[in-house]
């Protein structure tokens, strides 16, 4: 058994007498109110005794005082004369009996064993009644969606729970290497936008490093590493509080009270542990399901212009494709669908919707199949893209098969569409497939990106697809060079194209 006692006598050869019994406690003798509550601040009292006299004072009236500031405190009064009324006094004032002078020392002993044992029993009870409550915010804590949400939520519960005047939730920015608050009570906002901690600096960021807990009474402040620190006189007590999970740091609380006489003790630490862990647990929680968020957004968005296997390639990466650039020599397919304008005029317009879509299926799923990537859709034309993000041994030749195929299929779909509309019979589609070096990668601002490819071979391959004509397909001589001997080409000669310096020779295939 061991604990500290705190002797409340100002008769010295008492408490030696007591030490003389008490010999497995660490005590502690006080004569005044304020000499109690100082031992009581920097202590863990597990029982106070009291004389029934200090002085003039009244032991069990300085007790009450006493056991209002520390409402779970036990305490037994020491008495030369027990008496039925003095004991329901001592009991009114909230102490757990008396001890009659001189002391019998087995008696006394078994009876300070028992006091201190039934006021832990006491504590412990009270403890969870208050602390088990606060485990029942797990719930709500995990049901937040956002950050947002989860520190806001601990912020409002922390007031709640302590009070405190001045409160601050500061998470780890990873990119900056510093600590920033995301919520904050007490403070003025432009103020908390401006704070920036690194680990190990202030007591926030040494909480941060060190994943361990601080609390600071002004009483106990100047004994304090962080006594130097503490440079706002206008802060009595204070608590930061790391909010961990699973070993991870994710940021700090900081909570701190004005008035001289609150002060923060280990049963506030211990609450604002029950609630940094559920808060931080969920902040894991939300990062996670915004993980999964981009994961399935980059997904799509990826789908949208290669097949899922290349997405699913470029999603395994661990590459922010969307913030990658370069120059690489690839190959640009581009089909315009000629004699469109005579569509829209005798086509009602959901027709004409089914149509694109049935064209631009047909041109995806081609385009897939060779694993190449849709650039972007232009009205009536589609632009893709054969060798980036993912490499082909030979991208020129997978150009031109594709190039085949959708010459192919868009024939079969005009003819089962002139039987709705003659006008079909005048449709014509002109394909061009080019190579050379282009820039492939992000294009805009941070409000609007575009994953696309910006050269003179793509202005080529627009420009010769509308001189195409009754579904040709025209190769620059790059593109012819590169597919060997196992397609018919035929040269065409050297064309002018619109904007182009130099007439581009041309084949067709």
């Amino acid at each position: 058994m061991s604990g500290t006692i705190l002797v409340w006598t100002p008769n010295t050869e008492l408490f030696a007498e007591i030490s003389s019994v008490l010999t497995e406690y660490v005590l502690f003798q006080c004569s005044t109110l304020l000499d109690a509550e100082q031992v009581c601040l920097q202590q863990e009292v597990s029982l106070v005794l009291v004389a029934e006299w200090i002085g003039t004072d009244d032991g069990c009236g300085l007790f009450r005082q006493l056991r209002a500031r520390h409402p779970l405190m036990a305490g037994l009064l020491l008495t030369r004369a027990e008496k039925p009324a003095l004991l329901r006094r001592a009991m009114d004032c909230g102490l757990s009996g008396l001890v009659t002078l001189p002391p019998e020392p087995e008696a006394f002993r078994c009876r300070v064993v028992q006091t201190i044992a039934e006021a832990a029993l006491r504590l412990e009870n009270a403890r969870l009644h208050t602390l088990l409550p606060l485990y029942s915010l797990a719930e709500k804590f995990l049901a937040s969606t956002t950050t947002q949400e989860v520190v806001t939520g601990l912020l409002e519960e922390v007031v709640a729970q302590t009070g405190a005047d001045h409160v601050s939730i500061m998470l780890y920015d990873e990119e900056d290497n510093c600590l920033r608050i995301a919520a904050v009570r007490g403070m003025e906002k432009e103020l908390a936008r401006s704070i920036r901690i690194r680990p190990g600096d202030k007591i926030a960021g040494w909480v941060f490093a060190q994943g361990k807990p601080v609390l600071l009474n002004r009483d106990s402040q100047q004994q304090s590493i962080f006594a130097p620190l503490l440079n706002r006189p206008e802060i009595a007590s204070a608590i930061s509080f790391p909010l961990m999970v699973r070993g991870n740091i994710l940021g700090v609380l900081n909570i701190s009270r004005r008035a001289e006489d609150e002060v923060f003790t280990e049963s506030d630490k211990e609450m604002l542990g029950i609630l940094c862990g559920q808060a931080a647990l969920a902040l894991e929680n939300v990062r996670a399901l915004e993980t999964v968020r981009e994961s399935t957004r980059m997904r799509t968005l990826f789908e949208q212009y290669v097949a899922p296997e290349v997405a699913e390639l470029l999603l395994a990466s661990r590459e922010n494709v969307m913030a990658v650039g370069g120059v690489h020599d690839l190959t640009v397919l581009f089909a315009d669908i000629r004699n469109f304008t005579s569509l829209v005029q005798h086509l009602p317009l959901s027709d004409l919707r089914s149509f694109l879509n049935g064209f631009f299926r047909i041109f995806t799923d081609i385009i897939f199949q060779n694993r190449g990537m849709v650039d972007k859709f232009m009205g009536d034309a589609v632009l893709a893209v054969f060798g980036a993000p993912i490499e082909l041994d030979n991208a020129p030749l997978a150009a031109v098969q594709t190039a085949l195929l959708l010459r192919e299929r868009f024939d079969t779909l005009c003819r089962e569409w002139n039987c709705q509309c003659e006008a079909f019979q005048d449709v014509d589609l002109g394909i061009a497939v080019t190579r050379g070096e282009m820039y492939i990668g992000n294009v805009g601002s941070d409000r609007r990106l575009d994953y696309t490819v910006i050269g003179t071979p793509v202005n080529i391959a627009q420009r010769l697809a509308a001189e195409s004509s009754r579904c040709q397909i025209y190769l620059t001589e790059a593109v012819r060079d590169s597919i060997g001997g196992d397609f018919q080409v035929q040269e065409q000669g050297h064309l002018a194209l619109r904007g182009m310096d130099e007439d581009i020779r041309v084949f067709s295939l």
